[in-house]
């Protein structure tokens, strides 16, 4: 990468015959890692301005945490329980660990490098400097023992280790320090100090606002396991302290709710988050120069491996990079905003209703804001003309409009039915609870289909108007989470269309009841048929094609991982049909390969915002046919989730989902392409730069300010045509 020294390459495959069973395909764990070796390069890349760069090594370690908690521990537990069986790239669970773990280690040394090296110097260069408690002048270090005082030392309870007791509890992800202590006549003991897990990790000690009055200038801030590891004295007065390091632990979080089991699907998921703060260990994280004795005493009393332990330079945890990257306060550089646009021609308040009726929207986030469906639900909670509110929620935001707003339309006496995914992972407390408050306002509250994750992105409203009731949709590929919409790149749509929400209808009665589904009109549901559409299209596209005139298939989606969709794609470009596949994360897909797949191009793109979309387009001899989806091309999606597939049927929007490919497969900027070995590699740099991500941010500026001439608009919307009679 121009500009580091310590770009690595991140291998994803074992090279191994492509005709045998084994060859075919790459492996899941390691092509995820070099998934997230490129989002390490994008911290490395000396263009990006210091606090991106930050921000990039704050979500390349955030996860590599989550990696951990389920694929690692994942293979962990196959290990641990003999089970011999290999992945598809022909992997034992005991050579995918090792590989796994080496692969890991070279990303690891690659970001405390690019830590030490550039990081840490270009903050400093901007005016921001992380210092250690040893290097506080007066003032401030008057300023960090008051403040430690006061806020930090009610809060810390030291743990004794005493072999007559268990071991103290080494929460998950929660930064520890392990002390050893001295004192004259006694045997040298341990103890563990956990830190507060709530409240930010940094203290800003000068520059700036401060609680002291300080006057602004330097930037200058202590972690907290720093101003912690300072004050240790007050902690164990009379003992002489030999030595501090921090540590933390991750755990397998992985876990199943089994409703059968469990009262109710609501006590399952909270089991579940009990079992969280005590699965077992899969990694521990010390600081390098811990003493060989402590890191032996937590290794044995967490059960782990020696090749499980990872040491690493201050400071652990680098993830807390992802917020203070996000102070507005900061002086350093930063990435020239992107704020959503405003979306074209939409009009203000009550309109909204007429404009949805007369053309589908559809919508681009984050580069277009996420507004108007938020203020479909806020005018639907109030309108007196709406009389039912259907909607899926999967993930949404800590402090969500949108689930006010449903429970606004409840308390209003509308009949508000809310599909609450308990089981979507890491959110489940949070989805918990504003199922309660849902229920509190009146809300009918449903958790799905038993075995089943709801994942579908699907919101609908029943509406008296003049001409009787009609019925206002939105589907996408994103969740109802106005942060994330802002963050992750998805496409949705706000249609009044006949068909589906006819659709829709007949999908919320099969998720919320005991309804057989329908045929539908434009949509197809997993696990009701998914996979064998999509393969039922890609079969088309090779019997469709001919010589002169090829079959196509373009795809965006994060993950390709389903071994009948790869067979169906070996078998299409076999047949001839060109295959462009933009794939962000795990593909399991070899490229490239004579007589099996030398007509499929797989690139990534990681760039500022998290590509999440997933879009298919099949050319189908020039009629072209093009769909958006909730899910990707995995097994648990296809079979373990309720996940929808839209058709679009309206030739602008799609020559939009085209042109969005079309810049994802031209982008030679943040775009990589998967070689057949599973390396990945820059696309050609001799042509003009094309960023993909940026194109679409200029698209949607430009035509924000082009709302006065339509004819001019960029994206033209598009009105639908009355209705016969």
């Amino acid at each position: 990468m121009p500009g580091t020294a310590c770009a690595v390459e991140y291998v994803s495959g074992n090279m191994t015959d492509p005709t045998t069973k084994e060859g075919r395909y790459l492996d899941r764990a390691l092509t995820w890692l070099a998934f997230n070796g490129r989002v390490l390069e994008e911290a490395q890349d000396a263009q990006n301005p210091i606090l991106e760069r930050a921000r990039f090594l704050g979500i390349f370690a955030s996860n590599l945490d989550e990696f951990f908690m389920i694929r690692v521990a994942a293979i962990r537990d196959r290990l641990r329980t003999g089970v011999e069986h290999r992945t598809p790239s022909g992997l034992s669970p005991a050579e995918q660990m090792a590989a796994v773990q080496a692969r890991a280690r070279e990303l690891v040394t690659a970001a405390y490098t690019l830590w030490e090296k550039e990081i840490v110097p270009g903050l400093r260069d901007g005016g921001v400097a992380l210092v250690r408690a040893a290097d506080l002048d007066p003032g401030e270090r008057a300023f960090v023992d008051h403040l430690f005082a006061r806020e930090i030392l009610p809060v810390l309870s030291p743990a004794a280790v005493d072999k007559d007791l268990p071991f103290p509890r080494l929460y998950h992800l929660a930064l520890h320090l392990a002390v050893r202590l001295a004192k004259e006549g006694e045997e040298e003991r341990l103890a563990i100090v956990q830190l507060p897990r709530a409240g930010a990790r940094w203290i800003q000690v000068s520059g700036g606002a401060r609680n002291d009055g300080a006057q602004p200038g330097g930037q200058r801030f202590v972690l907290l396991e720093e101003a912690a590891r300072d004050h240790l004295g007050e902690l164990f007065a009379g003992y002489e302290i030999l030595e501090a390091v921090a540590f933390r632990v991750t755990r397998d979080a992985d876990f199943a709710t089994d409703d059968q089991e469990e009262e109710s699907l609501v006590d399952a998921v909270r089991q579940v988050l009990r079992q969280r703060l005590r699965g077992d260990p899969v990694r521990l994280e010390i600081a390098k120069d811990a003493s060989d004795g402590v890191v032996a005493r937590l290794r044995a009393a967490l059960e782990l491996e020696e090749h499980e332990v990872y040491r690493v330079p201050d400071p652990l945890e680098l993830k807390f990079l992802v917020d203070f990257a996000r102070l507005p306060s900061l002086n350093a550089a930063r990435a020239v905003p992107w704020p959503p646009q405003p979306v074209p021609s939409i009009p203000p308040l009550d309109g909204l209703w007429d404009e949805i009726r007369d053309r589908d929207i559809l919508l681009f986030h984050p580069y277009e804001t996420f507004e108007p469906v938020v203020r479909l639900l806020v005018l639907a909670a109030e309108d007196p003309a709406v009389i039912a509110i259907k909607q899926v929620l999967y993930r949404t935001s800590s402090t969500s409009e949108i689930v006010n707003a449903l429970e606004r339309a409840a308390e209003n006496g509308k009949q508000v039915t809310v599909l609450v995914e308990l089981q979507a992972r890491f959110d489940e407390e949070r989805n918990v609870n504003w199922a309660r408050r849902l229920e509190d306002a009146g809300a009918q509250v449903l958790y799905g289909l038993a075995g089943l994750k709801t994942h579908a992105k699907a919101l609908l409203v029943v509406r008296r108007g003049p001409g009787g009731v009609e019925r206002y949709a939105h589907v996408g590929t994103g969740n109802y989470n106005e942060r994330t919409a802002a963050e992750y790149s998805d496409i949705g749509l706000l249609s009044a269309d006949e068909d589906l929400c006819a659709d829709l209808t007949g999908f919320f009665n099969v998720v919320t009841g005991y309804s057989e589904p329908l045929p539908w009109r434009r949509i197809e549901m997993a696990p009701l048929g998914l996979r064998s559409r999509l393969i039922e299209l890609i079969r088309r596209e090779a019997a469709r094609g001919t010589p002169e005139e090829p079959g196509q298939i373009r795809a965006k989606m994060n993950a390709l991982l389903d071994i009948p969709l790869i067979e169906a794609l070996y078998e299409a470009s076999n047949a001839g049909v060109r295959i462009d596949l933009n794939v962000r994360g795990s593909c399991l897909l070899r490229p490239g390969i004579q007589g099996m797949s030398e007509n499929i191009r797989v690139v990534s793109l990681v760039d500022r915002f998290l590509e999440h979309a997933r879009i298919f387009e099949f050319r189908n001899g020039g009629d072209t046919e093009a769909f958006f989806a909730s899910a990707d091309w995995m097994p648990r999606n296809l079979d373990r989730r309720v996940e929808l597939m839209v058709s679009v049927t309206e030739p602008e929007h799609r020559d939009r989902l085209a042109r969005i490919l079309d810049a994802i497969f031209a982008d030679n900027v943040k775009a990589r392409e998967l070689k057949a070995d599973g390396t990945y590699a820059k696309r050609d740099g001799r042509r003009k730069p094309t960023r993909a991500q940026e194109i679409f941010w200029e698209e949607a500026r430009a035509n924000a300010t082009r709302t006065e001439d339509p004819e001019r608009s960029v994206f033209q919307p598009l009105r639908r045509a009355p209705a016969a009679g």
